[in-house]
C-alpha cells in the first residue's frame, strides 16, 4: 500500500492510490530523545529505544489543529516533554512500550496530549523505615522522595540526656534532599513546657511519646515535636544506586522516651 507523501507540497500530483491511503502517513523513526520540528505535523513520530527517552515540545512550530502521533515500540519509557511550548493532559505523558498517543495542538505554543493505550505506566513505591540505597530500575530517570526525619526525645525536669530527631534525606543527582527531625521537649511539674534548642518543624510522621500530668502516655495532645514531612523530586540514573538515609528518633530524657525513626518513601513510574 502506498504512503501518502504528507506534508503536501505545491505542484506535486498525487496517484489515486496515495489518494486512497491518507491515514497512512510517514513513519519518522528515532532511537534517541528527539525535538520535534515543523515537518513532523501530519506525521507519526516513533520511538524505539531500550532505555529511558524523550519527544520534547517547542513553540512557533504548528498552528492551531495540528496533531503529531506519538508511538513507543522501545523497552525504556520515553515521556512527552514541554520544552517551550505547554503540553497538558487527563492521561500520562510517559508512554510505556508499544504505547502512544496523539499530540493536538490548539495553537502555536499550546498542546494536549491524548493517550491512546498500550502498555500501561503504573507508579512504584520502595519503602525505607532504615538507612540504605534506592537503585533506580532500567528505565526510570526521575523519582520522588516523601519523607520525615526521626521525632524528638522527652523527659523530666531540665532536660539533661534528651535528643532531638535525627535527619532523613535522599541523595539525588542534582543534589540532597533533607527532612530535619523534630524537636526534644521537657516537662516540670506536670506538663510539658520548653523546646530543647534546635530547628523547628511541623508536619506528621514520626513522634515520641509524650509527658503530661507527671506521666508519659502515647496519645496524649501535647509534647515533642514531629519531623519534618518533605516530598521532593529529583533526576535519578537507572542502575546508579543513590543514598537514602532514615533519622532516628531523638533519644530519652529522665523518665521520657525516645522519639520515634523517621521513614522515606520512593515514587517512580514504571511498567
Amino acid at each position: 500500500m502506498a504512503t501518502t507523501p504528507y506534508p503536501f507540497v505545491a505542484n506535486t500530483v498525487l496517484t489515486a492510490s496515495q489518494l486512497n491511503s491518507t491515514y497512512n502517513v510517514p513513519v519518522g523513526a528515532k532511537t534517541a530523545s528527539y525535538t520535534l520540528v515543523a515537518a513532523d505535523g501530519g506525521t507519526r513520530v516513533q520511538m524505539n529505544n531500550a532505555s529511558a527517552t524523550t519527544i520534547t515540545v517547542n513553540t512557533s512550530l504548528f498552528s492551531a489543529g495540528d496533531s503529531v502521533w506519538l508511538q513507543n515500540i522501545g523497552a525504556g519509557v520515553c515521556t512527552v516533554t514541554a520544552g517551550t511550548a505547554t503540553v497538558t493532559t487527563a492521561g500520562s505523558l510517559a508512554m510505556a512500550q508499544y504505547g502512544g498517543g496523539e499530540l493536538y495542538f490548539t495553537s502555536a505554543s499550546a498542546a494536549i496530549f491524548f493517550p491512546s493505550g498500550g502498555a500501561s505506566v503504573v507508579t512504584k513505591v520502595e519503602t525505607f523505615k532504615a538507612s540504605g540505597t534506592f537503585t533506580p530500575p532500567a528505565g526510570v530517570t526521575y523519582a520522588v522522595a516523601y519523607m520525615t526525619g526521626g521525632g524528638g526525645g522527652v523527659g523530666a525536669g531540665s532536660g539533661g540526656g534528651l535528643g532531638n530527631g535525627g535527619t532523613s534525606s535522599v541523595a539525588f543527582a542534582g543534589g540532597t534532599v533533607t527532612a530535619i527531625g523534630g524537636l526534644a521537649m521537657f516537662g516540670t511539674g506536670g506538663s510539658v513546657t520548653s523546646p530543647i534548642a534546635g530547628t523547628a518543624n511541623s508536619g506528621n510522621g514520626a513522634s515520641a511519646e509524650i509527658y503530661a500530668s507527671g506521666s508519659f502516655y502515647a496519645s496524649a495532645l501535647n509534647g515533642p515535636q514531629s519531623g519534618a514531612k518533605i516530598v521532593a523530586g529529583g533526576a535519578v540514573t537507572p542502575g546508579v544506586g543513590i543514598t537514602v538515609t532514615v533519622g532516628a528518633g531523638g533519644t530519652a530524657g529522665t523518665g521520657g522516651a525516645a522519639g520515634g525513626t523517621g521513614f522515606v518513601y520512593i515514587e517512580y513510574a514504571g511498567s
